[in-house]
């Protein structure tokens, strides 16, 4: 096999190479040769990106929340500064809760009318 550019530079700076040959691998530093590792840092409680992640799964749902509890659901406020998204969401998650705190009182009516 044809010597590459490569090679030839190797041996005319540094000379032949006499202790490896050319069909084993280098040989890679075992456990005993390796500098001891250093200690990893201690890492307690909440990172920053830990608690990016935290606020942005919960910030939109403590947004409809707050909204929800807050809003004017009876009248149509045409001028108000909240969107129209925001108010029908808000409007239908407390007419949900609603209905579901109220759901135990449904059905014993129903119960009671199938008796």
């Amino acid at each position: 096999m044809k010597r590459s550019k490569l090679e030839a530079y190797y041996e005319q700076e540094f000379g032949p190479r006499d202790d490896e040959s050319e069909d084993r691998p280098p040989r890679r530093p075992s456990g005993r040769d390796r500098a001891p590792a250093r200690p990893r840092r201690q890492r307690g409680g909440f990172g920053f990106f830990r608690l990016l992640k935290v606020t942005l799964m919960l910030g939109p749902m403590t947004i409809l929340l707050a909204a929800s509890l807050l809003m004017d659901c009876q009248g149509s406020a045409r001028g108000s500064w909240v969107p129209d998204l925001l108010r029908s969401t808000a409007c239908a998650r407390r007419d949900l809760a609603g209905r579901m705190l109220h759901l135990d009182s449904d059905l014993r009516t129903v119960a009671s009318g199938l008796r």
